[in-house]
Order: structure tokens, then C-alpha cells, then sequence
């Protein structure tokens, strides 16, 4: 029987294209670009977005720009509603992982409320292996059908350490959907200047870094368009979104594409989503690139999503004793 995981923090977490990247020229990239895989490999070599240069103005007039364009991917997001902070997400998506411990092809299911709960469902050749984190409690229903109690079982730390690693993954995917719960007291939005990419990064972006108190590093590509009255420059959908790694901590540096934001045969939504993720890893010690080569490890294709509509709690109990 073929064991299945959950991901480990290697997601957005949360739910991406072909190809390695080639950039810009002029914009040096981190790690040295490989040659160009041929499609579909499932590990395309991939080079990090570009280090575009500093803005010319000061930092000041750097941050009132990231803060302005992120409120402006905030509002297209929302279709310029009010979509709030994710309290709670339900993803149904086909998805393809490709990662040292985990293989897998096939449905996945997710439910989590924030900011300790998930219920992660995998599904290969017909049987469905489940994942429960409620808390410091969790469980495993195997492909068999039988449950196991995880918190408090003499050798499985690690199964507990990776599940929440896992739920971590999930809450960032969330917020990087929504967008505004990555807002909040000490965070600041810099816009480190504008770019063109090819490849796995094809689009006209408007880079804009997150920076917070907890150290955390996100970088958002978001996609800019002029404005159609004024032909100021705006931002829309967030197409690339990089989570800097910590080489210490053997984090890898992660890359969320974003596509197609827009997609007319889907059911109405009050706010829009991706509906193909692509994630690419790298290690973030160029020492250990030709021994840890960048690749793809998650391509997905988001069939529903639904945020802040309740979850019934009793997705996250107990498996009932058989």
C-alpha cells in the first residue's frame, strides 16, 4: 500500500507553468538560470524573479507605492468588495505533488479554519487517505478505512510536526488568495520597481515586497495595467508570489504562480482566484544548487473554493470508532 502525505513546508502552503524562467535583461537573477527544460518535465528548472534595482525616489515614497498597489490587488481580488480576512478556507482542486516524500496524482480536498484547524483529504486509486489537525490533537485515517491517534503516540512527532507544517502551508495559500489578511500593524509594502518576465514568469509585473515583525519575506509580482480612464499605472492579480527561505533552518525559497484569474465558464464568485497553481522550490544556498536543483513540486488545477462561508466543526473531530 502506497503511503500518502500531505505536504510538507517545502502553501500557499495556500492550491503552477512549464519552462524556466528567463528574465529581463538588466535584472540579474539569484540563482544562475539552467537551460530551458522541455515540457512537461516535472521538474523544470527555474530561476528566481529579478533583483529589479531600487526606485530612484526615497524609501518613503517606495512604501506609499507598495501600500497603494497592494490595496489596489486587494480590491480586484475582491471585485472591489469587501472580502475581509479568511476566517476559514474549502478548496477543491486536482493536484499533482512531486516532492521527496510525497508522490502523489490524483483529487484533494482541504478544509481549515483559522488558526489551528484542517481536515486534508488525498485521493489515489480510489481510496482516500485523511488528515486531521484540530489543536495539538490530530488524527490519520489510513486508505484502509482505519484510524489513528497521532498527539500523544510515542514516535510519531515527526507525523505531528510535518501535519502542522502542513496546516502553516495551508493559512499562507489563504492569504495569498485574499491578500488582506497579509496586512496588519508593523507590516510595510515596498515597491522595488516594474519588470517584464518569460518563461515560468511570463507578464509585466509590479514588484512589491512584504516585509513584517516577524521576519517573514514575501514577494508579490503583481500584474499592472494601465488604467483605462487615466492611464495611470495599476496593480490587478498577484501572478507570482516568493517566500524567501532560511538556508539555516533547511527552508527551501518558494514560488507560487498564479494563473488564470479570470475564467467565464466557472459558477459566479463574489471575489476572484487562480484557477491553475504551479510552485517551484530553490535552495536558498547557492552552494547547494547543483546538490538541491530548483524545481516544481505542486502543478493544480482548482475545481471550487469558497472562503468565510462557516465550516461545520465537526470536520475536525475525531474519527468515530468503528
Amino acid at each position: 500500500m502506497t503511503r500518502t502525505k500531505f505536504v510538507p513546508r517545502a502553501l500557499l502552503s495556500l492550491l503552477l507553468l512549464a519552462g524556466g524562467a528567463t528574465l529581463a535583461a538588466g535584472d540579474p537573477p539569484v540563482l544562475p538560470p539552467p537551460p530551458p527544460p522541455t515540457y512537461p518535465s516535472p521538474n523544470p528548472p527555474v530561476a528566481a524573479p529579478p533583483a529589479a534595482p531600487s526606485p530612484a525616489a526615497g524609501l518613503e515614497d517606495a512604501l506609499a507605492r507598495g501600500a497603494r498597489y497592494f490595496d489596489q490587488a486587494i480590491a480586484w481580488v475582491a471585485r472591489n468588495g469587501a472580502l475581509g480576512r479568511a476566517r476559514d478556507l474549502y478548496v477543491h482542486l486536482d493536484a499533482r505533488w512531486d516532492l521527496d516524500d510525497l508522490h502523489h496524482e490524483g483529487p484533494q480536498t482541504v478544509w481549515y479554519v483559522a488558526p489551528d484547524k484542517m481536515r486534508s483529504e488525498l485521493t489515489a486509486l480510489a481510496k482516500t487517505t485523511t488528515k486531521i489537525l484540530n489543536g495539538k490533537m490530530a488524527w490519520v485515517i489510513d486508505a484502509a478505512g482505519v484510524s489513528h491517534r497521532i498527539h500523544g503516540t510515542p514516535g510519531a512527532e515527526e507525523n505531528l510536526k510535518q501535519m502542522n507544517d502542513d496546516m502553516m502551508r495551508v493559512a499562507d495559500l489563504t492569504q495569498f488568495l485574499t491578500l488582506e489578511g497579509l496586512k496588519g500593524p508593523g507590516v510595510v509594502f515596498e515597491h522595488q520597481g516594474n519588470f517584464n518576465g518569460s518563461g515560468a514568469y511570463e507578464g509585466a509585473w509590479i514588484k512589491v515586497a512584504r516585509r513584517s515583525p516577524d521576519g517573514r519575506k514575501i514577494t508579490f509580482f503583481l500584474n499592472q495595467s494601465p488604467d483605462p480612464k487615466t492611464g495611470e499605472l495599476r496593480a490587478s492579480w498577484p501572478g507570482v508570489v516568493r517566500v524567501d527561505g532560511d538556508a539555516a533552518k533547511k527552508l527551501h525559497n518558494e514560488d507560487w504562480i498564479l494563473k488564470d484569474w479570470e475564467n467565464p465558464s466557472a459558477a459566479p464568485r463574489a471575489f476572484r482566484y487562480p484557477f491553475k497553481i504551479q510552485a517551484y522550490r530553490s535552495n536558498p544556498d547557492p552552494a547547494m544548487a547543483k546538490q538541491d536543483p530548483a524545481r516544481r513540486f505542486l502543478l493544480a488545477i482548482l475545481d471550487d473554493i469558497q472562503i468565510n462561508t462557516g465550516i461545520d466543526a465537526a470536520k475536525f473531530e475525531p474519527p468515530a470508532a468503528k
